[in-house]
């Protein structure tokens, strides 16, 4: 996902929110027959509608060449790329639906509109996709999340991923002269941080705001200290000793970050880390991009770790899982699964990838762990940190799906898009509340939501 799709929409776990059974689908009374019924325009021209939200130069360049090579590997067919904002695919894909025109594919959806999409039978099954690529090749927590249990069928599947508070970037220069080892729990993170808060820099950057990346810290927080939200009965966990640790420990981070992270969004923490303003910071790759363009004195001087976890708690890693569809009724589903396939080929996968490395990673074992896609002169540059990103993304988990034992959690977006999270947080650090009351309250607040 990219920085602005999380700043527009609060991250993919706020649209499921945003855009109730109704409003979502404006065709949802539209039948499966009718949608069923393909465009004899389309069908002749063999054209693949193909919608998405990558929009930098260098992915646009990218996918040209991956569609010349579909082209060219499948003659016949054309691919028509429409790119779509953040703040207009969920009304255009709605509109399109209920005119029967939805497009062949779609790719970087948000994960909880891609199960909410399969909920309403709006998408084609992917098992066809998934067996040409190889199930095996896939992360196991993406099939995990994608598999309906309840129909049987891969409902989508992974196109990239990356964790951005599960990985932590450390200055290992400042490290290095305060005589300091790369921390791996909560409290060798607090000394650092204390630490290397001097000079008017700070020792990380703890993101509290009522924003997407101020829930989405939090929560991976919250798993860390060995807590969940809700338990694998949907009964709510919240209230409890694990949340009221996550919480004691935002606050006593929040000391050494600048004042603002109470109002961080993630384009804040980036360039705070990136401009010098903090000595260790979580975020995807894309620090690499930038740090390498905007700062580049300090791209030697800076590592990347798995983000440090309770000593009581567990390694835990949050994860977008955008998602790449096929929309029921499409004009095109086969050649949209042929295209599907190709996207996931390891050709084009590095392709892509390398157009911004770093800022997203494969979800594929193959790609991953391949040396093609490590040859990219600024992941070779940053192979070691780019193993770590990559094993940190293979454990991620999403708020619809905390554990291999839980089922999906359809209320996910709705917790995200009332900001408890990041709300809890808030209440300790700025408004003085005891973690044991702000649990309490947010724990109240996740059951209303539950039941609604």
């Amino acid at each position: 996902m990219s920085d602005r799709m999380r700043r527009a929409t609060g991250g993919n776990e706020t649209l499921q929110a945003r855009v109730g059974r109704r409003q979502l689908l404006l065709g949802s009374a539209v039948t499966a027959a009718g949608l069923a019924a393909p465009s004899i325009v389309r069908a002749q021209a063999r054209v693949i509608q193909f919608w998405g939200t990558q929009r930098a130069p260098e992915q646009r360049e990218a996918y040209e060449k991956i569609f010349a090579s579909f082209s060219r590997a499948h003659p016949g067919f054309t691919v028509n790329y429409d790119l779509v904002t953040e703040e207009t695919i969920l009304p255009r894909l709605s509109a399109a639906l209920a005119a029967r025109t939805p497009p062949d594919l779609i790719s970087h959806i948000p994960a909880p509109f891609a199960i909410q999409l399969n909920d309403e039978n709006l998408v084609e099954p992917m098992d066809d996709v998934v067996r040409a690529v190889g199930a095996d090749d896939f992360n196991p927590n993406s099939m995990d999340l994608f598999r309906d249990p309840r129909r049987g069928h891969v409902l989508a599947v992974c196109i990239v991923n990356g964790t951005t508070p599960g990985n932590m970037w450390v200055r290992k220069d400042l490290l290095a002269e305060a005589n300091l080892q790369m921390p791996r729990t909560w409290d060798e993170m607090l000394n650092v941080s204390r630490r290397l808060t001097r000079r008017g820099a700070f020792g990380t950057i703890f993101a509290t705001g009522k924003n997407s990346m101020g829930d989405t810290q939090f929560l991976q927080t919250v798993w860390q200290a060995g807590g969940n939200i809700v338990n694998p009965d949907m009964s709510v966990a919240f209230n409890s000793p694990q949340v009221i640790a996550a919480l004691e420990y935002a606050k006593e981070m929040a000391s050494f970050s600048p004042p603002e992270a109470t109002n961080y969004n993630f384009l804040d923490v980036l360039n705070g880390f990136v401009l010098g303003r903090a000595a260790t910071a979580p975020y995807t790759g894309r620090v690499l991009i930038n740090i390498t363009r905007e700062n580049p004195a300090l791209a030697d001087k800076v590592t990347c770790i798995a983000s440090p976890h309770r000593r009581e708690g567990r390694p835990a890693f949050n994860s977008d899982f955008t998602a790449l569809v096929i929309p029921k009724g499409s004009g095109q589903p086969e050649g949209a699964k042929l295209f599907a396939q190709h996207l996931l080929s390891k050709d084009a996968q590095i392709t892509f990838l390398h157009a911004t490395p770093g800022h997203n990673l494969p979800d594929l074992k193959s790609v991953g762990q391949s040396e093609e896609f490590a040859n990219d002169p600024m992941l070779k540059r940053f192979r070691a940190e780019l193993q770590v990103m990559l094993a940190n993304t293979a454990q991620a988990r999403n708020l619809l799906k905390e554990s291999a034992q839980h089922p999906i959690n359809r209320r996910a977006g709705a917790i995200f898009g009332a900001r408890i999270l990041s709300e809890s947080a808030q209440d300790v650090i700025i408004g003085g509340v005891s973690p044991r009351q702000a649990a309490a309250r947010g724990a109240d607040k996740i059951a209303a939501i539950m039941r609604g």
